[in-house]
């Protein structure tokens, strides 16, 4: 008797067979990469813009209540014999109107914002005042006050344009106004953008540098708003024309691509682009100089 077999034999993929399959997946994955990476950034910026949102309509609940705006910050003079002053910054003051009426509690007035009795409030990371967009999250300034105290500054994203720097408009580059002052001084309403013109690190276009270079990087701090002088283009020295993104050294300064995002005195958020003229910039900052704005120019 004779037995025949019938084997069927499986043939393997070759070596050039799996690199095409392998550079096929690699093109797929960098043609999604982008994609996932565009969805996030955008769902980044949505959560900024609510919580400049937030902080708007806690500003106004604050005038709600006390009849009038809190303060761009407070300086009640020398602190003793430190060599410092004795300050608070304007976010103490929302506190309460954004769901953080413990830690407003917890805050010592009688003491500076730098002072070892307001650690349990000042050393806190708040969510609500940090850009999702930022390097970095969970930043500390350490230096200055806090390095004679020993204590440490839980940093933030969003200030406050403070004024414009009439030198601008001596060249030229903004209108003339009676008043250069932003909505927020001493009794303001404010004009808050995500920035990292408070931060301790220091960044020049899109280079990093020296970290605890910058003073101002704590949420609660007096010196964290912006006086908008313009910067040159590689971000060194002031009054210069690029109004957004040379440097984070008292400019606007934001993470998102093209732009940042503001909230405006009646509580409006927009996005400005990244090339803004700055005397659009200079408009949208001053209280009371009756520029006009059309919205295309931001």
């Amino acid at each position: 008797m004779i037995w025949s077999l019938n084997s069927k034999t499986r043939r393997g993929y070759t070596l050039i067979e799996l690199l095409v399959v392998i550079a096929i997946i690699a093109i797929l994955i960098g043609l999604l990469l982008p994609a996932v990476q565009a969805a996030r950034e955008a769902a980044r910026r949505m959560a900024c813009t609510n919580n400049l949102k937030q902080l708007g309509l806690a500003v106004h609940h604050y005038h709600d209540t006390h009849s009038a705006f809190p303060p761009a910050f407070v300086n009640n003079g020398p602190y003793g014999t430190t060599g410092f002053s004795f300050t608070h910054g304007w976010a103490a003051f929302v506190l309460p109107f954004v769901e953080q009426e413990s830690l407003y509690k917890l805050y010592r007035w009688d003491f500076p914002v730098y002072a070892m009795e307001n650690q349990p409030v000042v050393s806190h990371h708040l969510k609500i005042f940090k850009c999702p967009s930022t390097a970095d999250q969970d930043r500390y300034m350490t230096f200055g006050p806090f390095a004679f105290f020993g204590t440490k500054g839980a940093c933030g994203d969003y200030t406050i344009a403070l004024g414009v720097d009439a030198g601008l408009a001596q060249r030229g580059w903004v209108d003339q106004v009676g008043d250069y002052r932003g909505a927020l001084t001493h009794v303001p309403t404010p004009a808050l953008t995500p920035t990292l013109a408070a931060t301790p690190t220091r960044w020049l276009a899109r280079q990093r540098g020296p970290d605890q270079a910058l003073e101002g990087g704590p949420w609660n701090h007096f010196k964290g708003g912006i006086l908008l002088q313009g910067k040159t283009a590689d971000g060194t020295a002031n009054l210069g024309t690029c109004a957004m993104n040379c440097t984070n050294n008292s400019e606007v300064y934001s993470f998102h691509t093209g732009g940042a995002s503001a909230v405006y005195a009646d509580g409006s958020v927009h996005f400005l682009r990244e090339s803004i003229d700055i005397g659009v910039l200079a408009r949208s900052i001053t209280r009371a100089g009756g520029e006009v704005v059309p919205a295309g120019d931001y």
